[in-house]
């Protein structure tokens, strides 16, 4: 029986797995001052409109839970060359005497109609075993492997295939697109999996930056045991304003937006050599 570290993490609290889940938006999804109940909602436009230009910025997250504070997040967004670009994450969660930080990152393509994953990284360290994952795309060959400290595989290639974190990049674009309801096929955690999400409405939230125009998102789920809403930020290229999650009725996590700026423009090439660094077939770092 093989054993993987990424599920020996925190394995007797329910806490640090709920706030990790909203902190890392591709498990459960990531937030921002406000009411955990929805405000009045309005319906939104569903016609198509060509995708915003690509603009860089910086984000700050706080994850809260019940009203008390446990962790910090940061996400940025970088231009590498012409239409690659690099998505990272990182979160810092700590209960009690426990602890979890984690890094992710991603690189992937942007083209007119889709992103085109090309390296997703992951890390993970504190309370319990560390962890490293790589997963390589190889979309000529239509092949997707996933390494790292756990073991080592080759995942079932779909096309349209993303990872956790460019299926997020992919989402906001296609809402602000005018998508009402989509479904994006990933591979997340040594799993094929597929993520659906429909439009509920649009939000005024009053966060520490001021009030915010969202759309609101619902994670479909065939049970209705967990509950997944997302808000994305009009006015803030779409990304991520608010993430609240809820189990059987109960607040798990939310996750809340504290700082957002946007960017200079311009190509960063010394993440391209960080991605032949670690891009190497069945290698390690």
């Amino acid at each position: 029986m093989k054993t993987d570290c990424r599920q020996m993490v925190m394995p007797t609290t329910n806490t640090i797995r709920a706030l990790i889940s909203a902190l890392f938006f591709a498990t459960a999804s990531c937030a921002v001052f406000a009411s955990s109940k929805p405000t009045a909602e309005a319906d939104i436009a569903t016609t198509s409109e060509a995708p915003a230009p690509v603009r860089p910025y910086h984000a700050e997250y706080k994850v809260f839970r019940g009203g008390s504070e446990y962790g910090s997040g940061k996400r940025t967004l970088k231009q590498v060359e012409d239409n690659l670009w690099y998505l990272e994450t990182e979160t810092n969660i700590s209960w009690l005497f426990l602890s979890d930080k984690r890094n992710e990152k991603s690189w992937f393509e942007v083209h007119p109609d889709r992103v085109t994953p090309i390296q997703y990284r992951q890390s993970r360290e504190g309370t319990g075993p560390d962890f490293l994952s790589l997963v390589g795309f190889d979309h000529r060959l239509k092949k997707v492997k996933e390494f790292g400290d756990y073991d080592e595989f080759e995942a079932v290639y779909e096309d349209g295939i993303l990872d956790g974190a460019s299926y997020q990049f992919q989402m906001m674009r296609d809402i602000a697109s005018g998508e009402s309801d989509a479904s994006y096929p990933l591979i997340m955690n040594g799993e094929n999996k597929h993520y659906r999400y429909r439009v509920v409405g649009e939000e005024q939230l009053t966060t520490p930056m001021g009030d915010i125009n969202t759309v609101k998102l619902e994670r479909v789920r065939s049970s209705k045991k967990r509950q997944t809403f997302v808000w994305l930020a009009k006015d803030y290229g779409y990304v991520v304003a608010r993430i609240w999650q809820a189990k059987s009725g109960s607040e798990q996590a939310d996750l809340q937006i504290s700082k957002f700026e946007w960017l200079a423009e311009g190509a960063n090439p010394e993440l391209k050599q960080e991605l032949r660094l670690t891009a190497a077939p069945g290698g390690k770092e």
